[in-house]
C-alpha cells in the first residue's frame, strides 16, 4: 500500500509506502523495505519489487544513499555505492537529459523519521529526503530546497511538498538537551507557537512536524503548498513500522520520487 500527494503534478512518480501489501512475516509483517534488521533478503528484495511495480517504476532506477543523520544532499548523479547523505536530488537539465525510462527515482529509508518529498510544478526538479531529529535540528528541508533552487534551478515558490508518515507530537519524547534545541529553532524562526511541548507530560515533547513544515516556509515555499500525508507511525501499529514503538528488528518504509 503507497500513500500519494494529492497536488504533486502528473507525471512524477512518488509515494510513502506503508507496512502493508508485502511478503515478510513477524516483526516485519508485511512491506518491510530495508534489510538492514535481519528480515530474509529475499523477501525484502520481493517487497521492493512490489513497491516498484505499485509505484509504477523500475527497481534499477531506484537510487538510495547510506543515511546517517546528517544535513547532507547530494545530487544523484554523485551516489556510488556507501555514499553517505540523508538526502538525493536530480534536476533534469535541458539539452542533456537522459531518456525518461532512465531518470532516476530517489528514495529514503525511515521508521519514525519525517520523509519529505519535493518537486516543482514543472516537473524538472526532485529530491527525496530523511529528517530524524538530528537532520530537522540542521534544517536539512532548507538545504535540500537550496539544492533544488541553485542556479539554472527552481524557484523556491514554484516548489511542492509532501511531509510522509512520520512520529508525531504525542509520541515524540526527548530530553531536555533536544528540547532546548528546537526552542531555539522556533526562537529563530519567530514561531507563534512552540515546537516543544511540556505541559501534561513527564518530559519534553517535539513536533518534528511543525519544525519542518516552519522549515520549508522559511525557506520560499508557500504553506498551501506543504502538504501532509499519512499519520503518525507510532500510533497506527496496524499501517506503520514505529521504531520508537517496537526497537531495533522491525520493517522500514521507502518514500520515492521520480520525474
Amino acid at each position: 500500500m503507497i500513500e500519494r500527494a494529492s497536488h504533486f503534478p502528473e507525471g512524477v512518480v512518488h509515494g510513502f509506502s506503508t507496512r502493508l501489501g508485502g511478503v515478510s512475516s513477524g516483526r516485519f509483517s508485511s512491506m518491510n523495505l530495508g534489510g538492514r534488521w535481519g528480515d530474509a533478503p529475499d523477501k525484502v528484495a520481493e517487497n521492493l519489487r512490489l513497491l516498484a511495480d505499485m509505484g509504477g517504476y523500475a527497481g534499477r532506477r531506484l537510487v538510495r544513499v547510506r543515511q546517517v543523520h546528517g544535513a547532507a544532499v547530494i545530487p544523484a548523479s554523485e551516489v556510488v555505492e556507501g555514499s553517505e547523505a540523508d538526502g538525493v536530488w536530480h534536476r533534469i537539465q535541458a539539452g542533456a537529459e537522459t531518456p525518461a525510462n532512465e531518470r532516476p527515482v530517489l528514495a529514503v529509508m525511515t521508521a519514525d523519521c519525517v520523509p519529505i518529498l519535493l518537486v516543482d510544478r514543472q516537473g524538472t526538479v526532485a529530491a527525496a529526503v530523511h529528517s530524524g531529529w538530528r537532520g530537522t535540528a540542521a534544517d536539512i528541508a532548507g538545504v535540500a530546497v537550496a539544492q533544488l533552487c541553485g542556479p539554472g534551478g527552481a524557484r523556491p515558490e514554484d516548489l511542492l511538498a509532501a511531509i510522509g508518515p512520520c512520529i508525531e507530537l504525542d509520541a515524540f519524547e526527548v530530553g531536555e538537551e533536544v528540547a532546548a534545541q528546537f526552542d531555539a529553532i522556533a526562537d529563530q524562526l519567530g514561531l507563534a507557537q512552540p515546537l516543544v511541548a511540556r505541559e501534561g507530560y513527564a518530559k519534553p515533547h517535539v513536533d518534528l512536524v511543525a519544525c519542518v513544515r516552519a522549515q520549508l516556509e522559511a525557506a520560499g515555499l508557500p504553506a498551501n503548498q506543504i502538504e501532509r500525508v499519512g499519520a503518525c507511525t507510532h500510533a497506527h501499529p496496524d499501517r506503520y513500522f514505529s521504531y520508537r514503538r517496537d526497537g531495533a528488528g522491525i520493517g522500514q518504509h521507502l518514500s520515492f520520487v521520480g520525474l
